[in-house]
């Protein structure tokens, strides 16, 4: 690999954007001291990771980025600093077997640091670490500290620093700093192992101390369970005798119930077929009252028609009487027209009078016109005749006149004289006016290039806040980033949840959890059943209670189709003692029909069928069941309508609550296991599946949120990029501005050495005046004498134009007269139109009575039209009406049949109600007969749901699914008992008497004592021993591990130290061969070695160096001169580069302290190691600069800004003539001022 390419923008002195390209080879750069070449090398060292700012000469990070200069065109300082250095002909393998995936064969690495204290750093423009860097870099001998990176005081540390110190620059020659810096990951998981026993050995021993209290515990806890469980079957055993024997007591009085039962529904039935017949008389009745609204209907229609035929007929009546008033004044309008007309014929005879007269007027008047005009040509002759005398008078004084303009052109060509200096004066003046105008305009333009200089350091200023806003927002954005990613988290945990939650309530379906172990049975084993009642219906979720509270253990009733397939499945529970189960067959039920459900549901109450959805075939069931289930808010309202219809309805509240037809209350809360509800279970999933389908939709927007936050996020770093770009761009343009400043200052130098120019003009001009003065005198008086001459023949020619003048005004007088008869004649014209003018009215208004009579004419004829057809329409609306007459009594005739059927309808309707009532009183009679009996029912099932409550209480079982076998419970003398089950068909009279229930429910007292005696049982402690147990398993498990994981640390890290011996005695054995050799190579004889301190380990020895010059005895190079210790040292550098050259170095000024016999060697050596190294060599000397290929020149143009300038030389240019070039200057390249800008006088 080789150094490509620098790129530096605001660091240190280098404030505008520089560029320098390197080639292989030996580049060289130069310049004057102070002028920033060191600066090249810091940013090197600071791109590649130098984290000390007094290794880059600063106090602080911040020293590094561009402080601003001082002066009127003084630049402010930027925001950043950014340096980034291209590394060419990467070796990817190898960096692959180092640790390091890089796909690319050219690496940029950038580094960027800003004023608030951030930094970034680059690779190929992607963001990295610091570490990655390091990473890239570890190995090859480039780095911030190593030997590819020499400064003048760097080779003073060498030699001062201490023997352990200086060791580092052979560890990197070696390539163990990698391996370094896998020890040092190595010890710090070590430590972090070390630490985790400590704390997992403490955690062991605390649970070794919680595993004996627990183990006591959950054997107490044992016996406990033991004894309750012995406790549990006998309760379960008598409670289910008691609950068997109201069975017996039950079935006699159901009995009794259903033949009560069946009357009520053949009642039932009677009174629905009256209520029907009923329903239809109601029917006829309401078309009977339609029929009667459409008769009346009509006959309002006929009478509406005949009104509307009497109105027509007045209608046209009071139009012919309005026709005959137009008649009449028609009529009165031909009279008066014919009248109007007499009146004008007789002024239009008047006005043709008057024409006549003015006819004769406009004759005269043209004749007099004719008179004037003659006697104004008279005049005009003889002024012609006295012009031509005036002309022979002003020949006569042509001459005069001559000689006259002679002298006076010549005074006016000094006139002209004077006016051209006075104009060339004025514009003179003019001109100084403008050039002091153009003065002012450039003192304006300085004015505004200060200040637009400010407004731009103001733009800079606006760039920098929108770096650092968009700054801020890439912090925003990466919090909401951060945010938006917990919160996807949290929504998929939710999701997660959800799903786990949706998966436990399937599993609960599938394995009918809940149910009692024979429907489980039944429901897991037969096809041919079709499933649970639960499994059947659907019911809302603020209902689940109100309709388990209903339905209870019918919950579970088992549903097949046909009665033999029931009849299979008891067998088969029965044979295999596999449980009880209760079992519904469909087509029973359709035999026997469904309860009717009853039509009258008071108010505040909801039928429980209202609210169950299920399909049609589980619907009689269903009605079978519910049919008389009211569903209520309260136990209050539930009360209050069972007295309402006391027995007629079971309620039950949403909250679980019931009273049943007998009026047993039942409700409240056990205080077992949560209950977990069967029908709530699907309703449940449904909310899962709508959540998950939520948090999907939520999940996809939070995806997306996210991604949209990330798009902008890398949409602003390349925006944040673009504004220190423009940054960048404007703090350029303040310097050109500044520079264009200037130049303005020079063009008012210019301007005011104009202005002197014309001053001095201006002076020459008043000369010229004095002179044109005296000659001007002596014109004036050869004119005076000239004028007096021309007077006298002027006085002649003033009394010829007098008399002109006289003849003139008397042609004036006559051409006055001439335009007075001219107005008298345009009168008389005016006259003669204005008469033409009022006889075209006169004729328009006769045309005018003319109409008016035509149209008075046609009115006349057009109302006796009229009048005909509105007698006509009269006529035939009189018949129409006589016709509708006769309709609307047909229709009177029909409504009144019709009222009379409706009348006799209504009575035969009061007296089927009437029966009806009577039926339905009797009904009620049977219901309130019913009720009583089922009071009875009533009180044996309350005991019966006593029974069930208590053991749901305190056992959380169903004793409707405890077993109904006979059960032969036997006590010995030391209170243990034994149970016997009898199935159902080795039931006998003998059997039944078997147990002794009475000595039954003692030991139940015995038991209980013995519990009491216990006190308190941690009944959790055997879990919570088992979950201990299991973690003190774990924790020992993870003890093993980690004492696994140290050992194999420690097998790393001595098997790094092994390698890196290895390595380090190798490298440096290969150093201090080269080293004894290289020494008297540099110094033309002598002698020097390297020595290890004496140290247990070689990893931690450091590094003596002994050196001899020739002539002298071996002693510490801390001895030797300033020019013997640099060339120690470059041996030194040397002889490592003979080991493992850096790919390129960067020597800042190391042959300094050299003497020209010392820098031949030192340029020598660097030519031998130009086949595997490039070099960059900041220098002063002119036999480093002659062995360059490239020469750099650093310049400060501007004070405190670097600029870079280039000079490539091609192999014969870099040969001995360019030395004898060099070898003409002095032995340091200087500079020399040339127009505004610095060159080099080096090559």
């Amino acid at each position: 690999m080789y150094l490509k390419s620098l790129k530096a923008i605001g660091f240190k002195s280098f404030a505008d954007k520089t560029t320098l390209n390197f080639e292989p080879g030996i580049t060289a750069v130069v310049g004057p001291n102070g002028c920033g070449k060191s600066n090249i090398s810091d940013a090197i060292r600071w791109v590649l990771g130098e984290q000390s700012a007094k290794a880059l000469r600063g106090g602080e990070m911040a020293d590094v980025i561009f402080s601003g200069t001082d002066g009127v065109r003084g630049r402010k300082p930027t925001s950043m600093a950014e340096v980034s250095i291209t590394i060419g002909d990467v070796d990817t393998e190898n960096l692959k077997a180092a640790g390091v995936d890089l796909a690319f064969a050219e690496v940029t690495v950038t580094r960027r640091v800003f004023r608030d204290g951030g930094s970034e750093y680059f690779l190929n423009g992607a963001s990295c670490r610091l570490r990655d860097v390091q990473q890239l870099f570890m190995g090859t001998g480039v780095g911030r500290n190593s030997y590819s990176i020499m400064a003048q005081g760097q080779i003073t540390n060498i030699i001062k620093s201490k023997p352990s110190e200086r060791r580092a620059v052979f560890e990197e020659a070696a390539g163990i700093t990698k391996f370094k810096q896998q020890k040092k990951e190595a010890l710090r998981k070590l430590d972090y192992t070390e630490q985790n026993l400590l704390r997992l050995e403490d955690t062991i021993r605390e649970v070794k101390r919680q595993i004996g209290s627990l183990q006591r515990q959950a054997g107490k806890a044992k016996r406990y369970q033991k004894i309750m469980d012995e406790l549990r079957e006998l309760e379960t055993k008598l409670a289910r005798h008691e609950f068997d024997k109201i069975d017996l007591e039950l079935q006699e009085i159901r009995k009794e119930s259903e033949g009560i039962r069946d009357s009520l529904e053949n009642h039932s039935s009677g009174i629905i077929n009256e209520e029907a017949q009923l329903k239809e008389l109601r029917k006829t009745l309401t078309e009977l009252d339609r029929q009667i609204s459409a008769t009346q209907q009509h006959g309002l229609e006929l009478k509406s028609e005949v009104e509307r035929h009497e109105s027509r007929i007045q209608y046209n009546e009071q139009r012919m009487e309005e026709l005959d008033v137009q008649h009449t004044e028609a009529e009165a309008d031909i009279s008066g027209a014919q009248e109007r007309r007499k009146l004008v014929d007789a002024e239009l005879e008047g006005i043709n009078q008057n024409l006549d007269d003015s006819g004769h007027a406009l004759d005269r008047a043209r004749q007099h016109v004719s008179e004037k005009r003659n006697i104004v040509e008279a005049a005009e002759s003889a002024i012609s005749q006295r012009q031509s005398e005036l002309s022979d008078v002003n020949s006569d004084g042509a001459n005069i006149n001559q000689r006259l303009t002679g002298s006076r052109n010549e005074l006016n060509a000094l006139e002209l004289q004077k006016q051209g200096n006075a104009a060339r004066l004025e514009k003179l003046s003019a001109e100084k006016i403008q050039l002091e105008e153009e003065r002012g305009k450039l003192e304006t333009s300085l004015g505004e290039f200060e200040r637009s200089v400010e407004d731009d350091s103001l733009h800079v200023e606006t760039h920098r806040g929108t770096v650092e806003q968009r700054q801020k927002r890439l912090s925003v954005i990466g919090t909401d980033l951060s945010k938006a990613e917990e919160d996807l988290d949290g929504l998929l945990r939710r999701q997660t949840e959800a799903k786990s939650r949706k998966e436990v309530l399937k599993q609960l379906i599938e394995s009918k959890e809940g149910f009692s172990a024979g429907a489980q049975t039944v429901l897991t084993q037969f096809d041919n059943a079709i499933g649970s009642l639960a499994d059947q219906i659907r019911v809302p979720d603020d209902s689940v209670n109100a309709i388990e509270a209903a339905l209870g253990s019918n919950l579970q009733l088992v549903i097949t189709e046909q009665p033999q397939s029931a009849d299979q499945m008891l067998q088969r529970l029965a044979q295999g003692e596999q449980g009880r189960a209760s079992i519904v067959a469909l087509e029973l039920l359709r035999q026997r029909g469904g309860a009717i459900p009853p039509a009258d549901i008071p108010d505040g109450a909801v039928h429980a069928l209202d609210i169950v959805e299920t399909d049609d075939r589980i619907q009689p069931l269903l009605q079978t069941l519910l049919g008389r289930t009211l569903i209520v808010d309260s136990l209050e309202v539930a009360t209050r309508l069972w007295r309402m219809s006391p027995g007629r309805f079971d309620y039950v509240t949403r909250q679980g609550e019931s009273l049943s037809q007998q009026g047993v209350y039942t409700g409240g809360q056990g205080s077992g296991k949560e209950h977990h509800s069967v029908l709530a279970r699907r309703n449940q999933i449904d909310e899962l599946e709508v959540q998950l389908n939520t948090l999907g939709r939520q999940i996809d927007d939070s995806s997306r949120a996210k991604g949209q936050l990330l798009a902008e996020q890398t949409e602003l770093q390349a925006s944040l990029q673009n504004a220190r770009d423009q940054l960048s761009d404007r703090e350029v343009a303040v310097a050109t501005r500044k520079g264009e400043f200037k130049a303005l200052q020079n063009s008012r130098h210019v301007l005011e050495q104009k202005i002197e120019a014309v001053v001095f003009e201006v002076q020459n001009l008043a000369e010229q005046e004095e002179v044109a003065k005296c000659k001007s005198i002596e014109l004036n008086a050869r004119i005076r004498q000239l004028e007096e001459r021309n007077r006298q023949v002027q006085e002649s020619i003033t009394a010829h134009e007098n008399f002109i003048q006289e003849q003139r005004d008397h042609r004036e007088t006559a051409q006055e007269d001439l335009t007075e008869a001219k107005v008298a004649l345009s009168k008389a014209e005016e006259r003669e139109s204005s008469l033409q003018d009022q006889k075209a009215p006169m004729e328009q208004q006769l045309a005018e009575l003319l109409r008016t009579l035509e149209r008075a004419q046609q009115t006349l004829s057009e109302s006796s039209e009229r009048k005909l057809q509105f007698e006509s329409q009269n006529a035939e609306s009189r018949r129409e009406t006589e016709r509708i007459r006769v309709e609307r009594e047909a229709s009177s005739e029909k409504t009144a049949e019709l009222i009379q059927r409706r009348n006799e309808q209504a009575v035969d309707s009061e007296r089927r109600e009437m029966e009806l009532s009577e039926k339905r009183n009797s009904l009620t009679e049977m219901q309130e007969r019913k009720g009583e009996i089922e009071v009875e029912v009533t009180q044996k099932q309350m005991k019966q749901e006593q029974l069930v409550e208590r053991i749901k209480e305190k056992y959380d079982l169903d004793l409707r699914q405890v077993q109904g076998d006979v059960a032969t419970i036997n006590i010995t003398a030391d209170g243990q008992t034994t149970t016997e089950t009898i199935t159902a068909e080795e039931v006998s009279p003998e059997t039944k008497a078997l147990t002794d229930w009475s000595a039954v429910r003692a030991q139940v007292e015995v038991m209980q004592d013995k519990i009491d005696s216990m006190g308190p049982v941690n009944l959790v402690a055997i879990d919570e021993y088992r979950e201990v147990e299991e973690r003190f398993d774990f924790l020992t498990t993870q003890h093993e591990d980690l004492v696994n994981a140290k050992t194999e640390l420690e097998g790393v890290i001595a098997r790094i130290d092994k390698q890196s011996r290895e390595m380090f005695t190798e490298t440096f054995e290969k150093v201090r061969a080269n080293f004894q050799k290289m020494f008297p190579d540099l110094f033309g004889g002598g002698r020097a070695d390297l020595v290890l301190t004496e140290e247990e380990d070689v990893l931690e020895a450091g590094v003596e160096i002994v050196a001899s010059p020739p002539g002298k005895k071996l002693h510490r190079i801390g001895l030797l001169s300033g020019g013997e210790q640099t060339m120690t040292a470059v041996a030194l550098l040397f002889s490592l580069y003979q080991v493992k050259p850096s790919p390129f170095c960067v020597l800042d000024e190391l042959d300094a302290p050299l003497d020209d016999a010392n820098i031949d060697r030192y340029v020598q050596k660097l030519k031998e190691f130009l086949a595997h190294s490039q070099f960059i060599v900041i220098t002063h000397s002119k036999r480093t600069i002659s062995a360059a290929d490239v020469i750099y020149g650093v310049t400060m143009q501007e004070r405190g800004v670097s600029r870079m300038v280039s000079v490539k030389f091609s192999a014969d240019q870099a040969g001995a003539s360019n030395a004898n070039r060099i070898s003409q200057s002095d032995s340091k390249v200087e500079t020399a001022p040339k127009g505004d800008e610095e060159i080099f006088l080096a090559k």
